[in-house]
């Protein structure tokens, strides 16, 4: 599992995370992420200047 499994089917990862646990998954029909994937321009720019800061 990975985060592009969980921001692109979130319920589908709800089931398998429950019964990876053996527990019994909640209604998945109305699992909703509290935030968007975060994958826009200023994402970017965060990640070239961490990379840049920690190649030092």
């Amino acid at each position: 599992m990975g985060y592009e499994r969980l921001a692109g089917n979130p319920a589908a990862t709800l089931i398998s995370v429950c019964e990876a646990l053996g527990v019994q998954p909640p209604s998945a029909d109305d699992v909703r992420p509290g935030v968007a994937a975060l994958s826009d321009e200023i994402s970017l720019d965060w990640m070239r200047r961490y990379r840049l800061d920690a190649a030092v």
